[in-house]
């Protein structure tokens, strides 16, 4: 059973996916438009808000809506931890598994030359500038609730592609899922969908187009028009023996009541909202009676307004210069500042309990954003600091688990299509290096690695990558010839009598001339 697209609007992507648009709002900052408070302020002429309504609205208002965006830090502080620990992605195969002796190929980036395995790999990295893809993939799958990756194989390579959450349509038989979205062409709105359908033998992808009106109203287009505008040879392709989708899907914190997946600010709208109301609401308070003011006498009011008819014709307009002096009066009263007391405006502790509460709901570490609540800026221990960002990193690491799996799966597919026109790229799910996701000094690291392939714990190859996490591979290998090489650099006395000491080098006649010495 496949979808039947007769409309494609807000209302078809609601249904599917919940209020994604409202939770990217809410990460972005754009509070003063999704929160009726800020709303009915900001039409009072109360507050304004300079970002959204810009300069000139806010001209004549002095109290900004103030954002205090927790929102954005929940989904950053894992995506942060996770994407630094991300390293280089190799081969698990050996080099007898991938090598081919007729490797005759130039030194380019053509896809169509490439003969090993791991250049593949690079490729594919290379085409999808995957580097720069870690941190926004993490935000955005934290915030939608889910992410979708494809592999596609075009006149751009073979590379990965991420999509939003919002375009991916699953067949209500599980044996189909389409991407949906909608495509200007020629000035154009048009609805393009991606369909994958599983069938005997194997999976059948195919492009379809439909045309759009205001009203998010479908009409499918033609084939031969279809492909004019996509500028495609053929709309529909057949992969034998594919037993599963190139499309993957990643979900967060999937369950049954939401298969698809949650955004991690699920129910924290609320307490986003009652943040900024508060923090606001203060300023409006400041801005009020935040300013000090002088009483003066009636006597002294009435030779101020005197001086200022003498002098400009206004009795309104005083000048402050003439407050520099004064006189008593027989109770010894003059003039006073009045300013309230700043501290006792507002209820700081309570934006402080809803910040803790909404960072303790969704797995945050208190620690993670430098969020002291007691003020204590004490030097710390390294463990310390580690059970200070326990909770943050139990999330972090639940995420890099299902990150890792989820880019092993595109990178698994991206090689099955690469397989269908080089046989020499073998179908495989590589190894991805994973580094501390809190940095280390380089000297704890080096001596780290070091103490464990001096005691046996890992191998030579992996003690060079984990002292080098950003090397080449090249580079890797370079260095692993020159360690190897050093280390079979024995000399044939070495051989015999171990490696060389001062001792053996001198015929071991230094403990003779000890034992001379001692008889004379």
């Amino acid at each position: 059973m496949t979808i039947d697209w007769k409309e494609f609007n807000e209302k078809v992507v609601t249904k599917t996916h919940g209020k994604v648009h409202f939770y990217r709002d809410l990460y972005e900052g754009n509070h003063s438009q999704l929160f009726s408070r800020a709303k009915r302020l900001i039409e009072k002429g109360e507050i304004v808000d300079e970002i959204i309504y810009g300069t000139k609205e806010s001209q004549n208002v002095q109290t900004p809506y103030i954002v205090a965006n927790v929102s954005k830090l929940i989904p950053e502080i894992p995506a942060m931890l996770v994407s630094r620990s991300i390293g280089n992605i190799q081969t698990s195969l050996s080099s007898d598994d991938y090598d081919s002796e007729d490797d005759n190929r130039a030194e380019d980036e053509n896809y169509d030359n490439l003969t090993t395995q791991q250049e593949a790999i690079r490729d594919i990295e290379s085409n999808s500038h995957l580097e720069f893809e870690h941190w926004g993939n993490i935000v955005q799958q934290q915030v939608d609730g889910g992410l979708v990756g494809v592999p596609w194989l075009d006149d751009k390579g073979l590379r990965l592609e991420f999509k939003a959450r919002d375009v991916y349509y699953p067949h209500p038989d599980g044996m189909g899922v389409d991407l949906a979205y909608t495509v200007e062409i020629d000035e154009e709105d048009y609805l393009q969908v991606y369909r994958e359908r599983l069938e005997n033998g194997g999976l059948r992808a195919t492009h379809m187009l439909f045309s759009c009106n205001q009203s998010g109203k479908t009409e499918p287009l033609e084939e031969d028009e279809t492909k004019e505008l996509l500028h495609m040879d053929e709309l529909e392709t057949f992969y034998e023996n594919r037993e599963r989708f190139f499309i993957v899907y990643w979900p967060n914190e999937k369950t049954f009541m939401n298969p698809l997946g949650v955004s991690c600010l699920k129910n924290q709208e609320g307490k986003q909202d009652e943040i900024n109301w508060t923090l606001t609401r203060n300023g409006i308070t400041f801005e009020r009676n935040g300013k000090p003011r002088i009483a003066v006498t009636q006597d002294i009011m009435r030779e101020l307004q005197d001086k200022a008819m003498q002098r400009y014709g206004d009795d309104a307009k005083i000048d402050h210069r003439d407050l520099e002096m004064t006189t008593f009066d027989d109770n010894g009263k003059a003039m006073e500042i009045i300013q309230i007391d700043i501290t006792k405006i507002g209820d700081v502790t309570w934006v402080k309990d809803l910040m803790k509460l909404m960072l303790m709901e969704t797995k945050t570490s208190e620690k993670a954003v430098d969020y002291y609540m007691d003020g204590s800026n004490s030097a710390q221990s390294g463990v310390a600091k580690f059970y200070d960002l326990f909770t943050s990193l139990l999330k972090a690491e639940q995420l890099q688990s299902e990150y890792i799996y989820f880019l092993k799966q595109l990178l698994e597919s991206a090689l099955w299509l690469g397989n269908q026109v080089e046989p020499n790229i073998m179908i495989e799910q590589p190894e991805i290096q994973l580094k501390a996701m809190i940095p280390i000094s380089r000297k704890e690291l080096i001596e780290e690695n070091n103490m464990a392939y001096t005691q046996g714990a890992q191998s030579l190859e992996t003690t060079i990558r984990r002292n080098n996490p950003n090397a080449s591979e090249e580079w890797i290998q370079e260095e692993l010839a020159r360690v190897e090489e050093d280390k079979s650099n024995d000399d044939s006395n070495s051989l015999m009598r171990g490696r060389q000491t001062l001792n053996n080098f001198m015929d071991n006649r230094m403990g003779e001339e000890e034992e001379g010495d001692g008889e004379e």
